[in-house]
């Protein structure tokens, strides 16, 4: 593929994308339709299916946009964990990515995104649907936690990696509390979370 049309490709890709997050906090997930994604983007609708296959991961698609900020901000937190309080940055880089997902997705629209994980029949979804909102959060975190055990804030017993991995679930099932109780405020969100994270990553600083 020419590198023109790989750009004229994104270009649709993005402006499909843009059209359906307008249109799905518009008028509903199960009330915007392909045809009319496809008017407002500019494009034909077998465009649309092209792409994405479905309007269910279309808003996959929309999903991934959100997790976009957190790989640009991976190598800042990495530098900061030279000088930085272990707990105070960790929960900082966990909720810099929750603020990107909440700001790509209303509440409404996140549980149309876990109905259509949870009730499809295609289960190559469920682990895409994983490695995007967890992969780069993951990946942040692990960089992180390893220069703080590079500079000895970290036990060299920790296995970082694994650890990694614990304060990501940590922090995917805090946000499905989010979406799940509506009385939930980003703040209480926080607030539970600075409590999770200072309870698991305090007995191993040094």
């Amino acid at each position: 593929m020419s590198k023109l049309r790989a750009q004229q490709k994104a270009q649709r890709r993005e402006l499909i994308e843009i059209a359906g997050k307008n249109l799905f906090v518009e008028k509903g997930f199960e009330l915007a339709s392909i045809e009319e994604i496809a008017a407002l983007a500019m494009v034909s609708q077998a465009t649309v299916y092209n792409y994405y296959g479905s309007k269910d991961e279309l808003l996959l698609a929309i999903v991934a946009r959100g997790e976009v900020g957190i790989a640009e901000k991976d190598s800042e937190f990495s530098h900061r964990a030279i000088y930085e309080n272990p707990v105070d940055l960790v929960i900082e880089v966990i909720m810099s990515n929750i603020h990107d997902t909440i700001s790509t997705l209303s509440r409404e629209l996140w549980g149309n995104v876990i109905a259509y994980v949870a009730t499809t029949t295609d289960q190559t979804v469920a682990p895409r649907y994983i490695d995007t909102i967890a992969g780069g959060l993951g990946t942040a975190l692990f960089h992180v936690l390893e220069t703080f055990q590079k500079d000895g804030k970290i036990s060299p017993d920790i296995d970082v990696n694994y650890l990694a991995d614990l304060l990501t679930r940590i922090e995917r099932i805090q946000f499905l509390n989010f979406i799940y109780f509506k009385t939930m405020s980003i703040s209480d969100l926080a607030d539970s979370i600075r409590k999770d994270i200072t309870f698991v990553l305090t007995p191993h600083l040094k």
